[in-house]
């Protein structure tokens, strides 16, 4: 990522960014003294944002958990960390509802975003993934980088758009690259960092939008948010086409449900609740939305979609060709005979029509007439050539001319074959043969391709759940202590250049073997889970939270002096005392022992950093438990709190 290019970006001033509130907020969580009172003060002072937080806490937690009623209620459910980032989110929006950039559209790009955030929301908390509040997060804001260019190069972003909307399968990224130095998905990477977002967004956004992911991930979390990403942009896509292009996009959100969840959730149900959520949000955000056809309908069209334009066809199957004649009689004479011969017929009377209808409904070959007014068949062929998908097109000219220019021509512009007018009907039709035995072996060919694609991605995928299960712990779905270590030994190197302050917080769940040994393991296998949750709410953006084995947890502080890390420890232990747990007749909460390391002159390893901490632990048992302490540098008094 280019951070010398971001800060020019940024040095504009006109890089999107929260306001009112939202920039309040910013400044407040990025204090190491933040609260959940003053949070839950700061989002209150605006009725609308308090609103939006309610009722994304109600829709973040399974059914049954009951109505959230105040921002304070979600605070606690969702966790100070994820409350304000989803805040951040909303006042963004707001504030960047509309600029200056021409065919940049404001309005589908919220639109798509928030359908993207409520589908990543949904799968997240079906699948149980990833936190949903954090997925909603990271989804709505994932494409920003976009939205950064427009507000900062508006005329020279909208030329950019305009040649990937005059040929589509250019590259948006590389087109970036090559203007401005600097791509979106890095834009929007430096601005979550730059926002204080969690660090593993910006390694998700930098790997989304259909890029391979990095053959190493930094962190545990973003395989798992690339993964419902993924799968949320397809029912995104789906809601937000036009109604009579849904039907063609659902097959690929049925297979991307399953490779999500393994077949455990209805995508019929999943895609209506989506599609329900995304109109109740866009009231709520006066974001617009769309008609979406309910799922079953879709579900209706799946086998004819199947049948249709990319389907599979065997070499006696009838082909789905396009007519173009301006001539009204002669086109109908055609359109008979075709379909008499079993093939599916479009029509068009020019070539500005007949572009139209290419490129909406994907036609196998093409039949026109040369001479045509508006566009005639030459122009036709050349800006149907100039496409990826009218590459792949059988083009057959009708022509009364036969000299040897002409018919040069004709092939010079792109044309496969050509028949002279007036046609025999017997003669063309066997002019149609030829064709037909390319375009089956074409879509054979594009056939094992995809097959083979799709092979490749669940080869990839599976490569990235593997690295990500070795660096996360299985039980609590927190970082392992394989890549707590490897995290440590980068914010230490990181410190020793700044330099900046590096503290760490080691902690342990006092008589846990007792809750092991009266209550069996599987009920302390849940004290553990809900221990790990009560930790996460509380931590700050930035701050690390690993299981180290057993009951003993560690927790990195990047850019924190001792007396900040000592602000979390008090928040970490307070959080976990106030957190009742009833599972398997245990029923009350559990206390931590904490002990606070503080890389100073005197700490010569990454191993003396953590030793320091570990002995501040079991001083803070000696002391009576409950409780954290300072470790104690070589030839220093220990404090204790």
């Amino acid at each position: 990522m280019d951070q010398e290019k971001f800060e020019e970006l940024k040095h504009t001033g006109k890089l999107p960014s929260p306001t009112g509130v939202g920039m309040r907020i910013l400044l407040l969580t990025s204090s190491e003294e933040c609260s959940l009172e003053d949070l839950v003060y700061t989002i209150q002072a605006d009725p609308a944002l308090t609103g939006r937080v309610v009722k994304l806490a109600t829709s973040a937690v399974h059914a049954g958990s009951g109505r959230v009623g105040s921002v304070k209620e979600a605070a606690i459910r969702l966790g100070l960390r994820s409350v304000s980032n989803v805040a951040l989110g909303f006042t963004l929006i707001s504030g960047n509802r509309q600029g200056r950039c021409p065919g940049f559209d404001y309005e589908r790009y919220w639109s798509s975003s928030l359908a993207h955030a409520v589908a990543a929301q949904l799968l997240a908390r079906e699948f149980q993934l990833a936190p949903p509040a954090e997925a909603f997060t990271c989804a709505l804001l994932s494409g920003v980088g976009r939205l950064a260019l427009a507000s900062v190069h508006p005329a020279e972003y909208g030329e950019v758009l305009h040649k990937v909307q005059a040929n589509p399968e250019q590259d948006l990224a590389r087109l970036e690259k090559e203007r401005f130095c600097i791509d979106h998905r890095e834009v929007a990477a430096a601005l979550l960092e730059d926002w204080g977002l969690p660090a593993f967004f910006a390694e998700v956004v930098l790997n989304f939008d259909g890029r391979e992911p990095a053959a190493t991930l930094e962190h545990a979390q973003t395989a798992k948010f690339l993964k419902i990403l993924d799968a949320a942009w397809k029912f995104a896509e789906t809601c937000c086409a036009a109604p009579d292009r849904q039907p063609g996009l659902w097959l690929a959100v049925r297979k991307v449900c399953a490779s999500v969840g393994s077949g455990k959730v209805d995508p019929v149900d999943l895609l209506d609740r989506i599609s329900a959520e995304w109109k109740e949000w866009g009231a709520l955000l006066e974001v617009r939305t769309n008609t979406v056809l309910p799922g079953r309908e879709l579900e209706d069209h799946l086998e004819p979609a199947r049948s249709g334009p990319h389907a599979e066809r065997s070499e006696e199957s009838g082909l789905r060709i396009l007519a173009v004649d301006d001539d009204p009689t002669s086109l109908k004479l055609l359109v008979a005979m075709l379909e008499r011969a079993g093939h599916e017929v479009l029509t068009a009377t020019n070539g500005r029509e007949a572009l139209a209808v290419a490129l909406q409904e994907h036609p196998q070959m093409v039949i026109t007439d040369w001479l045509m007014p508006e566009m005639d068949g030459i122009a036709l062929c050349k800006h149907l050539r100039r496409m990826e998908e009218g590459k792949k097109l059988y083009i057959l000219i009708l022509t009364g001319r036969t000299e040897e220019e002409r018919i040069v021509e004709a092939f010079d512009a792109g044309a496969d074959d050509y028949i002279v007018k007036p046609f025999k009907p017997r003669l063309l039709l066997a002019r149609i043969q030829p064709g037909m035995r390319v375009i089956h072996l074409q879509e054979e060919k594009d056939r094992q391709m995809r097959e083979k694609e799709e092979r490749n991605a669940q080869l990839e995928n599976a490569k990235r759940q593997l690295r990500a299960a070795a660096l996360t712990d299985s039980l609590t779905e927190l970082p392992n202590r394989r890549y707590a270590m490897k995290r440590l030994d980068r914010e230490w190197s990181k410190a020793g250049r700044m330099p900046n302050p590096l503290s760490v917080i080691m902690l342990d769940i006092d008589h846990f073997k007792n809750v092991n040994d009266q209550y069996g393991h599987d009920v302390g296998d849940q004290v553990l889970q809900a221990t790990a949750r009560a930790i996460q709410r509380v931590l700050r953006r930035g701050d690390t939270c690993a299981r180290m084995g057993g009951e003993e947890f560690l927790i990195l502080c990047p850019s924190t002096s001792s007396e900040a890390a000592g602000l979390v420890a008090e928040r970490i232990r307070s959080s976990v005392e106030a957190n009742v747990i009833q599972m398997g007749g245990f029923h009350g909460a559990v206390t931590l022992s904490l002990g606070v390391g503080t890389k100073s002159p005197e700490i010569a390893s990454i191993d003396a950093l953590i030793k320091m901490a570990d002995e501040a632990v079991y001083e803070a048992k000696r002391a009576g438990r409950n409780r954290w302490v300072f470790g104690r540098p070589p030839g220093h008094d220990r404090k204790s709190a």
